[in-house]
């Protein structure tokens, strides 16, 4: 019969000659690239497609994920694969906790503008997620510093602080994770 001392020399032996576990993967940083990026959400009304302006107050204290793009050629396909990804694909959504918000330049439309206005006021609802504001003039995404011609998500905390800007959106999978840790973490703090 082994002893409690005998035990604790065989469980310490055991333990010394099982292969390492690997290291937990470290958080993902949040990254503000250098630009013109708007690092508080303003008091200025947006729209949406029914033409209700909508202001930071209606998402004070909470976590926002703010994908912005523009209804065109180059664009369209881009921001509607995001706006999925976050709000319905079960393996890659957001939590329903955070504000999913989508922001469509139309002065980027082009000859798309009048169908795609149609089709949002057909689509929208104010239950839709994410939540679709209409940028008429481009204002808002040039006073957010978006740049124009590209879809960018921008991720703020509870306090309306840019914490994430995610330029890259070809790497769907490095993407959606970082959202999704990025978002996860604020929703604690």
């Amino acid at each position: 019969m082994l002893t409690s001392w005998r035990l604790v020399i065989l469980a310490a032996a055991i333990l010394f000659f099982l292969p390492a576990r690997p290291a937990l993967a470290s958080k993902v940083e949040m990254i503000v690239p250098p630009g013109n990026y708007q690092h508080h959400i303003g008091s200025g009304k947006i729209a949406d497609p029914s033409g209700r302006s909508h202001t930071k107050d209606e998402i004070a204290g909470q976590v926002v994920v703010a994908i912005f793009s523009a209804p065109n050629m180059s664009q369209g396909d881009r921001q509607q694969k995001w706006a999925d990804l976050l709000a319905t694909d079960p393996a890659s959504m957001v939590s329903s906790k955070v504000n999913l918000i989508l922001v469509e330049d139309m002065s980027q439309a082009g000859m798309f503008k009048d169908m795609a206005r149609s089709s949002m006021k057909k689509d929208f609802t104010p239950d839709s997620r994410p939540f679709l504001v209409v940028d008429e003039t481009g204002d808002v995404l040039k006073r957010f510093g978006v740049p124009k011609g590209r879809t960018e998500i921008l991720i703020y905390d509870k306090k309306g602080t840019l914490r994430d800007v995610e330029t890259n959106l070809d790497d769907e999978k490095t993407t959606v994770h970082r959202i999704k840790e990025i978002t996860a973490r604020l929703l604690v703090e």
